[in-house]
């Protein structure tokens, strides 16, 4: 008799924990965001902002469900990319958008300005939306537009922080096709303005910052690269040597921390060992520089930003989740070359200052996705249901095995 009652009670508790286990399993993958392509990666106040892009499944529910995923990474502290920690955003509402244009702007450099894209909403018509990290909302701003900017897609948005414009050029549009007009938004007057169009490169997009990148036909050549003077507003055509790299397109492209060398990974058709580039930007010469660590798989359609003495890479096409990290790390600690799974960050990053410039009586919102007071949780509505779930699913079992012990 005595066994039996310890055969029963040991069945009681090996089902509880099996049940724990598989909660706590399945709000871990919850919080894992999807694998995603075409997404934008911004870097605002050490934090590392996603929005949407594409599910590389061809799953319709998988796909919306990447497209509303709005979540950061915190790079206040060291982090390891075997064990991520992303903070979700998902519940508030988002603009769904994929093969935008991000860039941090604004008068304190604190607003997301999300450009163009594709969206699955065909009443979502706005060129701009901006997110303002400080009270956690988005907005549609009003910006005036005396050249009948159009939205495009498949661009990069590339900075100014001295003037705060953003240089969007070339890209897709179903007015234009492909491009090669140069488009600037000022983040902080909330002007469109259109740039120099004398000697401009040929129309193409997916291109990196080296404008180099596909015309339609297919991938270009990197032996010549394009350099926009933003002062004075004209191109200049440079011809580049060294080891040229192959042509590629939907590769990333990132200025090194040494503000010198121009870094380049992956791309279309390119395999690991041929993945990353530096090109010297006084001596104009391509070169493969001297990599340690473990050598990552080639991806494409994924994003890079530089935060502290890292290249952080994001996603893309071309890895296994269940194998390798959706975030890679390239240490350039020093100008020596690293692959990495920690990152550290820079003790004496200090805060951008705040400026004195007034708002400009254009900075107004014509509409407003959501205007929230409540506070936002960091995790997802997904991830209640499984607690749900198993909340029910073991007051079930207590029921059936209350009878077990009549």
């Amino acid at each position: 008799m005595m066994l039996i009652r310890s055969l029963k009670w040991f069945l009681l508790w090996w089902m509880i924990l099996q049940i724990i286990f598989e909660v706590v399993k399945s709000q871990v993958k919850s919080l894992q965001p999807q694998e995603r392509i075409s997404h934008t990666a911004t870097y605002i106040n050490n934090k590392l902002y996603i929005l949407g892009g594409e599910s590389i499944t061809t799953n319709p529910t998988t796909n919306e469900i990447a497209l509303k995923e709005f979540f950061y990474l915190d790079c206040s502290k060291s982090f390891d990319t075997t064990n991520l920690s992303w903070e979700f955003l998902s519940n508030i509402q988002v603009p769904t958008r994929w093969s935008a244009a991000s860039a941090k702007g604004g008068i304190n450099n604190d607003t997301i300005f999300i450009y163009g894209g594709f969206s699955n909403d065909e009443n979502d018509l706005n060129l701009v939306y901006t997110y303002n990290t400080k009270s956690d909302t988005w907005i549609i701003p009003k910006i005036l537009n005396n050249f009948n900017i159009t939205s495009k897609k498949n661009l990069e948005a590339i900075i100014n922080y001295n003037d705060g414009k953003i240089y969007l050029f070339g890209g897709t549009s179903d007015e234009l096709g492909i491009s090669n007009d140069m488009v600037i938004l000022d983040t902080i007057n909330l002007v469109y303005n259109i740039g120099n169009l004398t000697n401009a490169p040929t129309p193409r997009f997916y291109y990196g910052a080296t404008l180099c990148g596909n015309d339609g036909k297919e991938a270009l050549d990197l032996d010549v690269v394009y350099s926009y003077d933003t002062i004075n507003n004209i191109w200049n055509t440079n011809k580049v040597t060294g080891l040229i790299p192959s042509k590629r397109y939907l590769f990333s492209t990132v200025l090194g921390s040494d503000g010198r060398g121009i870094i380049i990974f992956g791309g279309f058709n390119v395999v690991n060992t041929d993945s990353l580039y530096i090109l010297d930007t006084i001596n104009l010469e391509w070169y493969v520089p001297n990599v340690t660590g473990q050598l990552p798989a080639n991806r494409y359609n994924h994003k890079a930003n530089v935060i502290g003495n890292f290249m952080v890479v994001s996603f893309g096409y071309g890895y296994q989740q269940e194998k390798e990290s959706d975030i890679l790390l390239l240490n350039m600690t020093n100008e020596k070359y690293e692959w990495s799974i920690v990152f550290k960050p820079l003790n004496d990053t200090l805060p951008l200052p705040s400026t004195s410039i007034s708002l400009p009586p254009t900075m107004t919102q014509t509409s407003s996705p959501t205007i929230s007071s409540e506070p936002q949780s960091n995790i997802s509505s997904t991830t209640i249901k499984p607690i749900i779930i198993a909340g029910v699913l073991v007051g079930i079992l207590f029921i059936i095995l209350g009878y077990l012990f009549l």
